[in-house]
Formats: structure tokens, C-alpha cells, sequence
């Protein structure tokens, strides 16, 4: 299963650097399309809704994107296997949450879920190992 962790890792990488675009919006780059960022804060303002808090745009996104970079990171193995297995399971748990915000923003699901099945399948491989 050590080939399915590795392609599902490569495949998983773009999804990761996203944290870039994530901290681009923290921010507050000026040439970001206002369709992104319009789109990014209807997102935001759902999670501090679901929470009660309102987090701001720079804090939010700063933090999301260190989230995704460090996920990445771990997977690729860079913090070691103990970190890779762990970065998995939050990667499940963002997933999820991906999951709720296509749902609550009446956006199309089909990629979160695909997203969130590779890592399920990619925990399982790992656990084989």
C-alpha cells in the first residue's frame, strides 16, 4: 500500500499549496480577483456564524493557510511518520469541514467528498503499512 500513500500524497499537493492562496488573502493582496475573495469571506463569516466568533479576515485565512502548508509538510513526511499519520487525520477533519461549507453555501460537493475519500483510503493504507 506504501505506492497508494505516495500517489494520493502527490495528488494531495496542490491541494495543500493552496495554503499560499490562503495566506494571499490573509493578506489582503490587492491583485486577488474579487470573485476569490468575495468567495473566501462568505466562507469565513460561515464559520465564525458557526462558532459564535468573529475572527478576522487576516487571523482566519493566516491560519488556514499554516494549517495547509504544515499539512502538506507532514504528509510528504518532512516532521517524520508520527506527524504523517496525525497530519492525515486533521486533513480528514478540514475535509469534513470542507464538506459543511459546500453544503451550507449551496456549492456542488462532489470534489470535497472525493477529497475527503482519498484521505479516508489514504489512513487505511497507512494503517497497513
Amino acid at each position: 500500500m506504501g505506492s497508494a500513500v505516495s500517489v494520493i500524497t502527490w495528488l494531495w499537493t496542490p491541494i495543500g499549496l493552496m495554503g499560499i492562496v490562503h495566506w494571499l488573502v490573509a493578506l489582503r493582496v490587492s491583485k486577488l480577483p474579487k470573485e476569490l475573495t468575495d468567495k473566501f469571506e462568505k466562507n469565513r463569516v460561515n464559520w465564525c456564524n458557526l462558532a459564535g466568533l468573529d475572527i478576522s479576515s487576516p487571523i482566519f485565512w493566516g491560519f488556514f493557510g499554516t494549517c495547509k502548508l504544515s499539512g502538506l509538510l507532514a504528509i510528504h513526511g518532512v516532521f517524520g511518520p508520527q506527524l504523517d499519520f496525525v497530519a492525515n487525520i486533521c486533513w480528514i477533519i478540514m475535509m469534513l469541514g470542507a464538506l459543511y461549507s459546500h453544503v451550507m453555501l449551496k456549492e456542488p460537493i462532489l470534489a470535497p467528498a472525493a477529497c475527503l475519500g482519498l484521505m479516508v483510503f489514504r489512513l487505511y493504507a497507512l494503517m497497513s503499512e
